[in-house]
């Protein structure tokens, strides 16, 4: 899905949650009280699976194996839009709430900081985490990149090995 198709997306559920507000949460109370261990449990999953992707937080570029020279190979990448499928796929496996402005940021070398003022002045909407977290996730889009490009190239290389073996394909 585009990010301009998620955007709709979220924009229209936006909308229709604050119209249908208390529907929804007399609905949501109902299940809960009549699906107790249920609810317990999606509970537990969802913290559990936070808490996974949490412990990322804190891992460097070199922890994700990416050195300076990588890193700048991969920011050319996503602004060349050379590889825009793969960009977007690992920046929507990075977190669908931050993607949009982590491709903001890449592509237009835009610091938190500076996209913050851009929120302030109404020209983006807020950005949905920390600083902290943000570079965070910024890291981890990289890492993903760099993983999909990796998987790519040996894709391509074996690709030519083939091809060197058993000669051009036959048509």
């Amino acid at each position: 899905m585009t990010i301009e198709a998620i955007k709709a997306r979220r924009a229209y559920q936006r909308k229709y949650r604050k119209k249908n507000r208390e529907r929804i949460n007399s609905q949501r109370r109902k299940w809960q009280s009549e699906n107790r261990e249920k609810a317990r449990e999606y509970n537990q999953r969802y913290w559990q699976k936070i808490a996974e992707e949490n412990q990322n937080l804190r891992a460097s570029f070199a922890e994700f194996g990416i050195d300076g020279t990588r890193l700048n190979e991969l920011q050319e990448i996503v602004r060349s839009r050379k590889y825009d499928d793969l960009v977007e796929s690992a920046a929507l496996k990075t977190g669908k709430d931050v993607s949009e402005y982590i491709l903001m940021s890449v592509r237009e070398n835009m610091s938190f900081d500076r996209m913050r003022i851009k929120w302030e002045l109404r020209d983006i909407p807020q950005i949905p985490c920390s600083r902290t977290s943000f570079y965070a996730k910024r890291r981890l889009f990289f890492h993903y990149l760099d993983e999909a490009l990796r998987v790519l190239d040996a894709e391509r290389e074996e690709s030519d090995e083939r091809r060197e073996q058993y000669g051009p394909a036959k048509g």
